[in-house]
């Protein structure tokens, strides 16, 4: 009976190393599927950085950045009750302080900034398609743009951050 008990017992801790190994195993994997998932939830902040836009908050204040190429930089807040301001740059990308346009309720706010790039937009291939306006063909074409969106909350008048994980659900 003793030979029995004995044997059972080690079988017993094979079978729990065994699985020990299958839990670290499954664990691995696990990690190594989710690294991927968290790499695609970061591509909307690298497309806006390709781009060469990009936004930090401090307080009240939203600071814009741009590639210093660009020009005809404008930056758009919405937010609840109505609330709106809107800041324009010809050279730099302007910062934007909540309290110049308004009450700063606590809520949802999202922005949008807009910049012209150096690159002309392509011709178009005749003058009936383009809605011929008269203008000599050797005025300036329109340039390429560039747009950055995003979202933050507001609590107490001060920005909170969240991921941008957090703005897609």
């Amino acid at each position: 009976m003793c030979v029995l008990a004995e044997q059972y017992i080690i079988y017993t801790m094979r079978l729990f190393m065994r699985l020990e190994r299958l839990v670290q195993t499954v664990t691995i994997l696990s990690l190594l599927l989710v690294v991927p998932a968290s790499g695609a939830i970061g591509q909307a902040r690298s497309a806006a950085a390709d781009a060469g836009l990009s936004a930090r908050y401090a307080g009240s204040r939203i600071y814009f950045d741009a590639d210093p190429t660009y020009f005809n930089i404008t930056v758009s807040v919405s937010g609840p009750n109505g609330y709106h301001g809107q800041v324009f740059s010809e050279r730099r990308a302007p910062s934007f302080r909540l309290a110049d346009f308004g009450e700063v309720a606590d809520g949802l706010y999202h922005f949008e900034m807009t910049a012209a790039t150096q690159t002309y937009a392509a011709e178009p291939s005749s003058r009936e398609q383009a809605g011929y306006n008269g203008r000599e063909p050797t005025a300036q074409r329109p340039r390429e743009g560039v747009s950055f969106t995003g979202s933050f909350r507001v609590e107490n008048g001060q920005v909170l951050v969240f991921d941008d994980a957090d703005q897609e659900t």
